[in-house]
């Protein structure tokens, strides 16, 4: 009897084990769901309130702020915006947090493009990111969202702590590009970069030239600067970050007609990039399939990591803005008794000369020596410093003749075709009329010195 009752005994404990195993089972799958699978994965944004910045402008009115950063409080959840469908599936993520859950949401198919502005002096190729943004092409809604990046924000670098030298700025300069851009992914939410967009200095003043920009040295001025127009290194980045959704408001329609592929093509050659025409094509076709941009709100600015701070917008394609910036930078940087900053030192044009000439007497025999002397200064587009536009072309046209000469004479006519291609392509940029709108700005400045690092 006794017997009996052990077995009934145990027999209901095995029931209520059971039960109680398919009771946490079912729990934990449906934690699992929370965590890893957003609830909302038919294709439409996922939105969160405070995300991006009204389109409202200032001009140069610094007491009417807004917003740019998504406030969430500080919770056990951790967004991960996936680039595909099925990328929802994998149960994994990077988590610099230990012990916080991660939720992987899909918003539509995502092309995720890196742009890094670069400090590295004229000649020179040692580099650090001093510019950091992610352009997230939203393919399905037609919508961008711009991700800036401060370039001190903190990463492990592998330094001491006391060196100060933790940061992202550094982590492109002394690490792999690979780490970098997981680094950059990790902190702008995202699960991947696909293509990169690297530009120095020579670069960003040949593009401002073509947007229009009159004085492209003073307009550079005010996009660099991040102590004459307060919030620090925050501030300015959400600058640059406005100005690339300025841009592409304004000019996106550009990408039609004739133009469309002059721009394309010559725009890529001027940059160091991973992106071809053929891609760059279909980003811009799968945008205009949905209609973009339908209104201002199409493209919206985002910085990571949050910083709880109001943030001024200012119409960077007005000229009386720019140039009201421009003067109230100079008027910091002369209250500073920083004089280097005011004052026009434009060598580049001697430097580039002084090369060329040593060039040209190496080219007969010593054809490494060429290569050595001009390769980082065509890969800079150096040129594109040099204001006087005769000058200019005379510059380009001489390295490139040189250039491809010495690649000729090793045996390597793919790099020899290729420096052709470039300057073909940005001589058909600069003779066409695809940025048609000139943006005059008041010339009280200096053009930065072009050997001084881009701070």
């Amino acid at each position: 009897m006794e017997n009996t009752k052990k077995k009934k005994s145990g027999f209901k404990n095995l029931i209520k084990t059971i039960i109680l195993a398919v009771v946490i089972s079912f729990a934990a799958a449906w934690l699992g769901y929370v965590i890893f699978v957003d609830d909302d994965i038919d294709g439409q944004i996922y939105n969160m309130p405070g995300l991006g910045a009204d389109s409202q402008s200032t001009k140069a009115d610094s007491s009417k702020t807004d917003s740019a950063t998504v406030i969430i409080p500080d919770s056990l959840k951790r967004l991960i915006h996936v680039s595909r469908r099925e990328d929802l599936t994998i149960p994994m993520s990077m988590d610099p947090t230990a012990g916080r859950y991660v939720k992987r949401v899909f918003s539509g198919r995502r092309i995720n493009i890196a742009v890094i502005g670069v400090d590295s002096r004229l000649g020179s190729s040692f580099k650090h990111a001093d510019a950091n943004h992610v352009i997230s092409i939203l393919s399905d809604q037609g919508q961008i969202e711009i991700t800036s990046i401060p370039r001190d924000t903190p990463v492990d670098c592998g330094y001491e702590d006391s060196t100060g030298q933790n940061k992202l700025t550094v982590l492109y300069a002394m690490d792999s590009k690979k780490n970098y851009f997981k680094k950059i992914a990790d902190i702008a939410g995202l699960d991947h970069i696909h293509y990169y967009i690297e530009v120095g200095f020579s670069q960003v003043m040949g593009f401002l030239e073509l947007l229009g920009f009159k004085d492209s040295g003073s307009a550079l001025q005010v996009l660099r600067s991040r102590n004459g127009l307060g919030g620090a290194d925050y501030q300015r980045s959400y600058n640059q970050g406005q100005f690339i959704r300025q841009t592409i408001l304004k000019h996106f329609n550009k990408t039609d007609g004739f133009f469309s592929e002059i721009l394309l093509r010559g725009g890529l050659s001027m940059v160091n990039t991973n992106l071809t025409a053929s891609s760059a094509r279909s980003i811009v076709n799968s945008l205009k399939k949905k209609g973009f941009p339908k209104n201002e709100s199409s493209v919206i600015v985002r910085i990571r990591p949050k910083m709880r701070m109001k943030y001024k917008v200012y119409d960077l394609m007005d000229s009386e803005v720019v140039g009201a910036l421009n003067e109230k930078i100079q008027r910091f940087n002369l209250n500073r008794k920083d004089i280097a900053a005011n004052q026009r030192i434009n060598k580049t044009a001697k430097l580039l000369s002084n090369a060329v000439e040593k060039a040209i007497a190496d080219s007969a025999k010593k054809n490494y020596r060429v290569l050595h002397r001009l390769t980082t200064y065509f890969k800079q587009r150096a040129w594109l410093q040099v204001a006087d536009s005769a000058e200019r072309y005379r510059l380009r046209e001489e390295i490139g003749i040189l250039l491809s000469d010495a690649y000729r004479k090793q045996g390597k006519n793919r790099e020899a075709d290729k420096v052709l291609k470039v300057i073909e392509n940005e001589k058909r940029l600069f003779s066409n009329p695809v940025l048609d709108s000139v943006i005059e700005v008041k010339d009280t400045t200096a053009l930065p010195d072009s050997n001084n690092q881009i701070n």
